[in-house]
């Protein structure tokens, strides 16, 4: 199945620099509900609604990614398509069914780098941004190596 065919439910900007230095280093990822902001979601985060807050506890991490695969997008562009492993996965699609038309945040190495808005249930989740194919490999290996590939 190519990434035409997968469901883009939920896409991550990432800027260059996040793939980068990350040959041998841990990276980290998380994707979080944004809400309003109350005495325990304190991290703000700019959405199209305005100004709203991190859920503290994400609904899923890199320790959830089974598998990170280097792909291309329809204009050529490096993506990493994420597989998560399958609680990971059914907990994405029951959180991501819910929340269709809300946002949510995709943070990678402790920086908010994108709230998109849930555009379908989703099982996956794909990280695009304008990186260099090289950048974007290190990222892949980074989160494969995290998840035991090699």
């Amino acid at each position: 199945m190519t990434s035409l065919n997968r469901l883009l439910a939920l896409t991550a900007f990432l800027a260059p620099a996040f793939a980068q230095g990350t040959a041998g280093t841990k990276v980290t990822l998380s994707v979080h509900l944004v809400m309003p902001c109350s005495g325990a979601a304190t991290v703000k985060v700019q959405t199209a609604g305005g100004t709203q807050c991190l859920d503290p506890t994400p609904f899923l991490t890199q320790q959830d990614v089974e598998s990170a695969e280097l792909q291309k997008n329809s204009k050529g562009n490096p993506i990493i398509f994420l597989t998560f492993h399958n609680d990971a996965a059914m907990r994405e699609l029951r959180i991501t069914r819910k929340n269709i038309g809300n946002p949510v945040a995709i943070v990678l190495n402790g920086r908010v780098v994108s709230a998109p808005v849930v555009a379908a249930a989703s099982r996956f989740l794909y990280l695009a941004a304008d990186f260099k194919p090289d950048q974007a490999a290190t990222l892949a290996s980074a989160l494969n190596r995290q998840a035991g590939n090699r």
